[in-house]
C-alpha cells in the first residue's frame, strides 16, 4: 500500500519549536522507543535464535538487535492527528504539538507498520533476506494498531552533540520528501501562535496553524484553525 500524502508526527512543544526553527526532525533510536518488542517481532522460543538476537554478554557478542540499533534509527508518523491516546503518550499529555507533513515527494520510503497477535516464525537461512529485515523493523503487536503508524528507517550518521540529552543525536532535514504543512497545538498546549509564527519564519511553503479542542459531546478531539488570519498566513510573509 502506498503511504498517504499527509502524515503526522507528535512531540513535545519544546521539541516541536526546535524542529521548526531548525527545519528537521530528531531520528528516534531503537533503545529509546517504548515497545520492548522492537526488532523482535519474530518467534524466539528457540534459545539459539534468542541468543542471535539478544547477544551473549559474557562472550562479547552483541546480537542482531544491538547491532541494528547502533546502525539505524527511525522516524515515526501516524495517519491520525486527532487520536487521544497518541496526544497523551507522545505529545506531553496534550500539552505538546503535532506536525503535519506532505510526504508525497518520498512516499516510496515510508513503510506501513503491520500489526499481529503473534510473532512470526523464524525463517530458514535462505529466507533471512531484506524482506525479513523489513518485517522485523515494521511489525508490532495489535495492541499498537490504534497508532496507524508509518515509518522511515535511516542510517545513523552525522550526529550532533546535545547538551540537554548528554549525548549525540541524529536528525533528518525537512525537504522535498518531508514538507511541513501543519502545526497543530494540543488541547492544553501553552505555546502561543506568535511563537509558532516566529519559529516558521522564512519557510517558503504555507504553514497552517490549528489547535485541538475537546468535543463538547463526545470523547473526541476536534481540530479548529486558530483565531484570525495569521494562522493561515504564508510564513514567507513574515519576512516583509
Amino acid at each position: 500500500m502506498n503511504s498517504p500524502h499527509h502524515l503526522y508526527h507528535f512531540t513535545t512543544a519544546k521539541h516541536a519549536l526546535d524542529d521548526l526553527r531548525n527545519r528537521r526532525l530528531k531520528i528516534a533510536q531503537f533503545d529509546d522507543l517504548n515497545d520492548p518488542f522492537e526488532l523482535k517481532a519474530v518467534n524466539l522460543c528457540d534459545p539459539d535464535h534468542a541468543r542471535a538476537f539478544d547477544g551473549i554478554e559474557e562472550l562479547g557478542f552483541e546480537g542482531f538487535k544491538a547491532v541494528t540499533a547502533r546502525q539505524f534509527g527511525v522516524l515515526c508518523f501516524s495517519e491520525e492527528k486527532t487520536d487521544v491516546l497518541q496526544w497523551a503518550h507522545y505529545a506531553d499529555r496534550h500539552k505538546g504539538i503535532c506536525l503535519g507533513f506532505d510526504v508525497s515527494g518520498g512516499r516510496e520510503k515510508f513503510g506501513q507498520v503491520k500489526y499481529r497477535t503473534t510473532r512470526f516464525p523464524f525463517p530458514p537461512p535462505e529466507r533471512r533476506d531484506r524482506e525479513f529485515s523489513w518485517s522485523l523493523l515494521s511489525t508490532k503487536s495489535k495492541d499498537w494498531a490504534y497508532e496507524k503508524e508509518w515509518r522511515v528507517f535511516l542510517e545513523l550518521k552525522d550526529s550532533v552533540w546535545n547538551e540537554g540529552a548528554g549525548r549525540m543525536l541524529y536528525f533528518a532535514d525537512f525537504g522535498t520528501e518531508l514538507v511541513l504543512k501543519d502545526v497543530i497545538l494540543g488541547a492544553t498546549c501553552k505555546t502561543s501562535v506568535s511563537e509558532v509564527l516566529q519559529a516558521v519564519r522564512g519557510y517558503a511553503e504555507t504553514v497552517r496553524i490549528a489547535r485541538m479542542h475537546l468535543s463538547c459531546s463526545r470523547f473526541e478531539l476536534e481540530e479548529r484553525p486558530v483565531d484570525g488570519v495569521e494562522g493561515q498566513r504564508p510564513a514567507r510573509e513574515l519576512n516583509r
